[in-house]
């Protein structure tokens, strides 16, 4: 059974969501089995759902801040907002669809 890098998993994936196969047409043309392949797309889409993307870290006066964008929307949030805050936030985030 060959074994596949992370980056390799990710090469296949993108591969197929640029195509026009299935997942188990392109699995069997890759020559990776056919549930291998079906598992590494359901950790990619797990891998995304909710993920925003934290873009810079400013610092303003004395206050350092997180600035999360997601399309038009921009949220400013103070460092000292913590774990627990950044977690709201995202959260709120990856229930949009």
């Amino acid at each position: 059974m060959k074994s596949y890098t992370e980056k390799e998993r990710n090469e296949h994936i993108e591969n197929w969501k640029n195509g026009t196969l299935s997942k188990a047409a392109y699995a069997k043309s890759a020559g990776i089995v056919t549930t291998t392949f079906y598992k590494w797309a359901q950790e990619t889409k797990k891998r995304k759902k909710g993920f925003v993307e934290i873009r810079k870290k400013k610092i303003l006066g004395t206050v350092q801040e997180i600035i999360i964008e997601k399309g038009n929307l921009t949220i400013r949030l103070p460092l000292s907002a913590g774990a627990e805050g950044l977690r709201t936030v995202v959260s709120a985030f990856g229930e949009e669809q």
